[in-house]
């Protein structure tokens, strides 16, 4: 009975953090400063790239992606909080039902982000170190090569590495679901961003 009632409140945990993920930030951010809807701007997607596209000089586009970056990484946060006080296990569900909810808001018919700074978030409670050592990564690619999706699956790819050569025993003893959650998370962005990649490798043939 104990046990039907703790997977009863993850549930319910979980489902709270997918709706709390799917509240559409950079939407709201860009159709109340723009009153533009962001999905017919840019590459359409619901993050805050694409948001910082609709303003215009540099001041107020760095603005416009830093708080609607903050504001993801946030639901983020508040949903693998949400889940940590029953456990990691818990934790890492919620954060993933953040995620989920960020990038198929239904909301906006499914339609939603890449899911890079909900996920940055919900590792900042889950274990910041990882968060650090992924964000590190991010800025070196990013500025490397000139391309904010190669920083991000630069990110995903560190989250997974860095989850695990942390502490390599419990990587794969108490820290597991932190392990799967980085390692499917790395492949997750691979997913989300096929487009920039597909893009990316057609210039190049081109």
């Amino acid at each position: 009975m104990l046990l039907f009632l703790d997977l009863y409140q993850i549930e319910l945990r979980a489902l709270a953090a997918f709706f709390l993920g799917a509240i559409p930030f950079a939407w709201v951010v860009v159709r109340v400063c723009k009153g533009v809807d962001i999905r017919t701007i840019g590459s359409g997607n619901v993050g805050a790239t694409n948001a910082s596209r609709a303003f215009e000089g540099k001041g107020a586009r760095l603005g416009a992606f830093l708080a609607v970056y903050v504001l993801d990484a946030g639901k983020g946060a508040l949903a693998a909080w949400m889940g940590l006080v029953t456990g990691l296990l818990a934790a890492v569900i919620c954060g993933a039902g953040g995620v989920l909810g960020h990038c198929f808001t239904p909301l906006l018919g499914g339609r939603g982000g890449k899911g890079v700074a909900t996920a940055t978030g919900a590792l900042l409670v889950l274990d910041w170190r990882v968060t650090a050592i992924a964000l590190a990564v991010f800025f070196a690619a990013r500025f490397a090569t000139g391309q904010v999706f190669f920083g991000s699956l630069a990110l995903g790819v560190a989250l997974a590495a860095s989850a695990v050569l942390l502490d390599v025993p419990e990587a794969f003893g108490d820290r597991l679901p932190l392990t799967v959650f980085t390692s499917a998370l790395a492949g997750f962005l691979f997913w989300t961003h096929r487009r920039n990649l597909r893009e990316f490798v057609g210039r190049r043939e081109t």
